[in-house]
């Protein structure tokens, strides 16, 4: 009926109507928005770069898997910290940034991690504004090491080429001319005979030095196409350790190979080539200490072997020296990286990582180790290469796993087709 009653029941229906279709509102709204941040969290996870967000106060809020793993460090370590304080290596970029000194999509690069193992980083500062208020920034990096070691890679072939154009073809006359100059007029000089003969040796020595460098800057320059064959990777080893045993019998030089043979799909002259570089590196390296190894117990000792994990084959030359650069030792087997000074051109393991690469294997360079794992004198090299499975193997794999139903066959003949 009419009253005061049946209007407060009608405005208090209203009122529960528009209550329940504003809370359906907002549910829906938080619905979406759940839906929204569980994509981007999955889409943040799934990118290989890292990812930071930042609020106003540069504090860190999100930290990505990638992140993670790219700054060896766990989300709850950075998580409320300010980006200056928990990662002072990026202080100098976000400034930059900040200040707006740079354009946004500008990207910087740093260099960070301990020097045993560099890493240049790429980064990114996005800053999200809302109306006059700054709501946060988003700082993405990148892992780009490979990139731009394989840009310098390119540059130096390059500049290989060019030295031995244009250096090359005149070194060859000059040392000619030097010889007969000493062999015809040698005798016919009567004063100071002895600084003349020194003059010219100097000059033959030192244009012999330099076409050495030559030819190597060559030989990196025009790294021919392996021709893969199945052969014996033992056979590809023996060879440069012969060499050296007849040419530095001072070191001892100890070869562990396998009594079986091991198959590899390799280019043996590359192998050859590969594993020479790595010993020459070590002999160099055991003659730099500037010990005698008169004494049994100072022996130079270079250890080259090859050991079977699962289906890798494993090439590994250990040495007590002096062992790897504390220094740029990300570095070092880029060209013209080396730990000699001006004896050397940093070709070698430069070679043997290419050569590597040719070959599906990676190249890894360690510290020597002694029984109780702890870190001694000398380097420790690997060339790593993917074996040929033979046909009793493979018969083995086919036996252990064996189809099920008649999906398993057709599913098996495809993949073998």
């Amino acid at each position: 009926g009419e009253g005061d009653l049946r209007r407060l029941s009608q405005n208090f229906n209203t009122m529960t109507r528009e209550l329940r279709q504003k809370r359906h509102a907002l549910t829906t709204a938080n619905d979406q928005l759940l839906e929204r941040r569980r994509f981007t969290e999955a889409v943040i996870s799934g990118v290989s770069a890292g990812v930071l967000g930042l609020d106003s106060q540069d504090r860190i809020t999100l930290v990505s898997r990638s992140a993670e793993e790219l700054l060896n460090v766990k989300a709850d370590d950075l998580i409320g910290q300010k980006l200056v304080d928990a990662i002072p290596e990026f202080a100098e970029v976000f400034a930059k940034f900040s200040s707006q000194k740079l354009k946004p999509r500008t990207q910087q690069q740093i260099t960070i991690g301990p020097e045993s193992d560099e890493r240049t980083l790429a980064i990114k500062v996005t800053h999200e504004a809302a109306g006059k208020g700054e709501v946060g920034s988003v700082v993405t990096f990148d892992d780009i090491t490979e990139l731009v070691s394989a840009q310098r890679t390119n540059a130096w072939a390059d500049v290989a080429r060019r030295i031995a154009h244009e250096i090359k073809n005149p070194l060859t006359p000059i040392i000619l001319s030097v010889g007969r100059l000493r062999k015809n007029y040698g005798h016919l000089i009567t004063e100071k005979k002895e600084l003349f003969d020194n003059l010219t040796a100097t000059i033959e020595r030192q244009a012999g030095d330099i076409k050495t460098m030559v030819d190597e800057f060559a030989s990196f320059a025009r790294m021919p196409e392996p021709q893969m064959v199945t052969d014996d990777l033992r056979n590809a080893v023996k060879e440069p350790i012969i060499l050296f045993r007849e040419s530095t019998p001072q070191i001892e030089y100890i070869l562990n190979i396998p009594d079986e043979p091991v198959l590899c799909s390799i280019d043996r002259r590359l192998i050859t080539q590969a594993t020479t570089n790595l010993i020459k590196n070590a002999t160099e390296a055991i003659k730099g200490i500037g010990q005698d190894f008169s004494g049994p117990e100072e022996k130079g000792r270079i250890t080259t072997s090859i050991h079977l994990e699962g289906d890798q084959a494993i090439i590994e030359v250990a040495d007590n020296g002096p062992g790897l650069p504390k220094q740029n030792r990300a570095r070092i087997t880029e060209p013209y990286v080396t730990s000699k000074g001006n004896k050397g051109t940093g070709l070698g393991l430069a070679i043997v990582n290419k050569i590597a690469e040719q070959h599906g294997g990676t190249l890894i360079l360690e510290d020597a180790k002694n029984s109780q794992g702890e870190i001694t004198n000398g380097a420790v090299v690997k060339i790593v290469l993917p074996l040929i499975q033979t046909e009793k193997e493979s018969t083995d794999s086919d036996a252990k796993t064996e189809p099920s139903n008649t999906s398993d066959n057709l599913t098996k003949v495809l993949s073998d087709t």
